[in-house]
């Protein structure tokens, strides 16, 4: 597998759009890219065409479709969410909705993702649960309550992420205000909790509002951490002007291992996932991409380091919203405002 370097990050092909994308995933068999924007559609584009234009654009939500994830065993299969609560199952060759399921939450459906077995779809939504559901049938299997439905100063919050870790065990969900919680996939049970309140801001004078959360989250390749990023405290909540942060967590016992930024950026990680080789960790979010190498874990004695983790930042041409990385580990597919880029890592 081709090593990275940060100094050769490019980006050297982008696909505009008249909105944003805010969800994406890539299949490497057709190099097929499915992203789903705030004009409701779910937009397909092949990478292997020369055209820059989708090759096809799906019409079955009536809002913002804020999560999409590929679904590739026993066949292919696209499933998004969306504001609108909707859940769709899509036949990525003709284009046509398999099965919609139009109340999957009480709320805005914020993320969707699928155990690599492709036996489960995990989402999240404003009514504050986590739901599992079988692919096949689409039915529930469960739904988990375990986060709090109020900020702590009585305001609306919400569930951002979630992730599923490698072997398909154990699910990591994170809310508004900084809590993480940990699943038993199978069973339901919820296994560890532990809080990023770094990750939460609230502005108790001006605007009396809340901002921040974690907005995402990934497992360790061999699923024993867990990283979780979002945005700093906020000095000015109109804006986003807090550093970018991640957090890194032994989540069995708890314990947070390091902390570390974007190389002084400001603004919100909204991605974030392992490179192929497990030795970077990627994040994708306001205007850049990041990069921390995670081959040597930090000792007692560096944790007291600004930033113990190297960690090399990248300007990009908007806001990532989602991204994807090729198995081969060459290539990093990013989706975000008015704009879907293909970015070269090698």
């Amino acid at each position: 597998m081709p090593n990275i370097d940060p100094k050769k990050l490019k980006a050297v092909r982008k696909y505009n759009h008249d909105g944003t994308f805010y969800s994406m995933d890539f299949d490497a068999n057709t190099r097929r890219v499915y992203a789903g924007s705030d004009d409701y559609g779910v937009y397909v584009f092949d990478l292997g065409s020369k055209d820059s234009k989708p090759i096809a654009r799906w019409n079955r939500h009536d809002n913002y479709v804020w999560g999409i994830t590929l679904v590739k065993k026993p066949k292919t299969t696209v499933v998004s969410a969306g504001f609108d609560r909707r859940l769709i199952w899509w036949d990525p060759q003709t284009g046509e909705p398999v099965r919609i399921i139009e109340q999957a939450h009480q709320g805005w459906i914020r993320d969707v993702i699928s155990t690599s077995d492709g036996s489960r779809l995990i989402t999240v939504g404003d009514d504050m649960l986590v739901k599992v559901w079988d692919v096949a049938s689409g039915k529930l299997v469960h739904s988990l309550d375990g986060h709090e439905k109020q900020t702590p100063q009585g305001f609306v919050t919400a569930l951002y992420s979630v992730a599923v870790s490698p072997d398909g065990k154990y699910i990591a969900s994170g809310d508004r205000i900084g809590a993480v919680r940990i699943w038993d996939i199978l069973s339901g049970k919820l296994l560890q909790k532990f809080d990023v309140p770094v990750l939460y801001t609230y502005d108790p004078r001006q605007r009396k509002r809340s901002i921040g959360g974690i907005r995402a989250l990934v497992f360790s390749p061999d699923g024993n951490y867990l990283a979780v990023g979002g945005v700093g405290q906020i000095g000015n909540v109109d804006g986003l002007g807090g550093p970018a942060t991640i957090e890194y967590w032994d989540w069995r016992k708890p314990a947070k291992l390091f902390a570390s930024g974007a190389q002084g950026q400001s603004g919100m990680i909204n991605h974030l996932a392992f490179h192929p080789d497990g030795t970077w960790l990627v994040g994708g979010g306001t205007s850049f991409i990041c990069l921390w190498k995670m081959d040597k874990l930090p000792g007692e004695s560096d944790k007291k380091k600004k930033d113990p983790v190297p960690a090399y930042k990248v300007k990009a041409n908007g806001t990532i919203h989602d991204f994807a990385i090729s198995d081969k580990g060459d290539e990093l597919y990013a989706a975000g405002y008015r704009m879907l880029e293909v970015w070269r890592l090698v």
